[in-house]
Parts: C-alpha cells; sequence; structure tokens
C-alpha cells in the first residue's frame, strides 16, 4: 500500500487532506506538534518540525510514497525535513506555497510569470520565494501549489467567520475602498482543494508547479453580500479610504487588498482535478459548519476594526 505523510493534520487544510486519504483507505502518517480529532491515522507523529532531534526520531525507520507539507513556510524547514526522509520510496514532495510569491499583485497570473518581493506582502512572500527557489533547485520530485484564498468549514484564519459573526450581530463591516479599479480574488473551497491535493497521486507529473483556483473572481462586495445571502441578512459595508485615515487595511480587514487572479490552464492540461464549487454553495457549507459547531475567533491583526467605524 502506498503509504502517505502529511506534515501538519491538527486543523482545516492539513486535517481535510488527512481524512479524505484516509476515507479513501490509504496508510496515512501525520506530523504535528498538537492533538488531533480523527481516526483512521496510521502514526501520528507528534513532533516539532523545529527541533531537529524530534524531526529524526519521528522520520526514523518510515517510507513514505507521498510527502504533502502543509506546515512549510521557511527553505530552512524543508532543508532540515530532508535530512531526515527517506528518499528510496519518495514519489512527490508536495508543498503549500503562495500567490505571494508573485512580483506584482496583477489579474490572470501564469505558473511562468516573473516570482520576486511583491510588496503588497512583503516578507511573507519573500519568504516563500526562497523556500520554492531551494526546492527547485534541487533534486527533489516536487510539485509546488500555488493557491488563492481557501475557505469552508473549520477555517482557522478568521474570515468568512468574521463576516458572519458581523452580519448576524448587525454590525458594520468596514472595507477598503477601490481607488481605482475593484480588487479581484478568487477563492477556492476546502473540498476542492483537498481534492486537487490527491488528483497528484493519479499521474507521473514531477517537479511541476500548479496555481489553484476557482476560476470564478469575486470582489470584497460581491464576498460580503454573499456571506449575507447565506445569513439571509443584508449586510453593512461602510466603506473606508484607508490613505485619508492613514490606518492600515489588514489592521481592520480579513485579506490584502490586493487583486490576484490565477490562470489555471496548467491544471486542466495535466488532467488534475478541476474545482468547481462556486463561492455560493460553499459559503452555504460554510455556514452550516458555522451554526452547527458555532466557532469563537479572532484576528489579533484586526485590532482597527472599532476605530476605523467611528471615523467613517
Amino acid at each position: 500500500m502506498e503509504s502517505v505523510l502529511i506534515m501538519g493534520g491538527s486543523d482545516f487544510i492539513g486535517k481535510s487532506l488527512a481524512k479524505y486519504f484516509i476515507k479513501h483507505r490509504h496508510k496515512v502518517d501525520v506530523l504535528t506538534t498538537g492533538s488531533i480529532d480523527y481516526e483512521g491515522v496510521n502514526k501520528h507523529l507528534l513532533c516539532d518540525r523545529k527541533n531537529l532531534d524530534e524531526l529524526e526520531n519521528a522520520l526514523n525507520g518510515n517510507e513514505y510514497t507521498y510527502i504533502y507539507d502543509m506546515t512549510a513556510f521557511f527553505k530552512s524547514e524543508i532543508e532540515d525535513l530532508f535530512k531526515f526522509v527517506n528518499r528510496k520510496t519518495l514519489k512527490k514532495y508536495v508543498v503549500l506555497s503562495s500567490s505571494a510569491v508573485y512580483k506584482k499583485s496583477e489579474k490572470y497570473i501564469s505558473e511562468d510569470d516573473e516570482k520576486g518581493i511583491n510588496p503588497a506582502w512583503g516578507q511573507y512572500g519573500i519568504e516563500k520565494v526562497q523556500a520554492e527557489s531551494y526546492i527547485i533547485n534541487s533534486d527533489i520530485p516536487y510539485i509546488i501549489i500555488r493557491p488563492t484564498h481557501i475557505y469552508g468549514p473549520e477555517n482557522n484564519l478568521y474570515r468568512e467567520t468574521y463576516f458572519f459573526d458581523r452580519i448576524r450581530e448587525g454590525k458594520a463591516i468596514p472595507v477598503p475602498s477601490d481607488k481605482n479599479e475593484p480588487v479581484v480574488n478568487q477563492f477556492i473551497y476546502i473540498d476542492d482543494f483537498v481534492r486537487i491535493l490527491y488528483s497528484l497521486i493519479k499521474n507521473d507529473k514531477v517537479r511541476e508547479v500548479y496555481n489553484v483556483a476557482t476560476p470564478q473572481r469575486i470582489t470584497w462586495k460581491k464576498l460580503i453580500e454573499t456571506c449575507g445571502e447565506v445569513v439571509g441578512k443584508e449586510p453593512i459595508i461602510k466603506y473606508v479610504d484607508s490613505d485619508k485615515i492613514k490606518i492600515k487595511e489588514r489592521s481592520y480587514f480579513p485579506f490584502k487588498n490586493t487583486s490576484c487572479v490565477l490562470e489555471i490552464e496548467k491544471l486542466i492540461d495535466h488532467g488534475l482535478y478541476i474545482p468547481n464549487i462556486m463561492l455560493e454553495k460553499g459559503l452555504r457549507k460554510t455556514y452550516e459548519w458555522y451554526i452547527k459547531n458555532k466557532p469563537k475567533m479572532d484576528d489579533k491583526e484586526m485590532h482597527e476594526v472599532d476605530q476605523v467605524l467611528k471615523i467613517v
């Protein structure tokens, strides 16, 4: 049986991926720093990947056909991982990267577009570029995944849940105003994203980079209004001129205020799973989970929401 190691598995992406592989009867190990709350895992490797002694002990004697790395943020973390990975049986190393690697925040970005320092993403984007460069210049049988915004049940980022909270409570939502043209992004529902990752084992492609997104293009207004539709209550949107009030947009809004629309032709050409869950359907599924679980979340970055609303 082909064995799978998932780096991360305690929450959202890693957890969803692990459960999907288990459902399809794969031998799955997960490596996490915390507990897991689902069954079917072959081995739970309780380990801090930054601790090399723990990492070596966790991986010692284990062989994997596929490694899905959902928790690598830095080049050093990938370097350290491959000090202890048994390469003899490894067919693919799939690593979660980001569209933040692209040098400019523009529409219609392909995998071949220029990488580099993106002012909208700063150090985070630089570190992702460094991690990717290390992989690409190695002999690792890699697959690099660059997704747009991932959403859905159990999202540990306070995004769609934030909008649900504000709309249900009748509270205004401050939104950065469009300066020239609407900011446009793509979103991908977690089930679609997991199916794309799973489909990577169905072909022999390696040393490839894939943009991953649902083709539907969404403005902030459309996102929030769709959240209102699934809640059944009209949202109160207050537009904010961030330049005028001199307050950082990320301190009152849960996304970077920058456009990014990815081309996914390569995903299609290589016969991988094509995402098809549109925003309204995905948000309805997410809201069902929200109502059932009543998650209590916050975003430490968004500490100026109330202050901004006092100004506008």
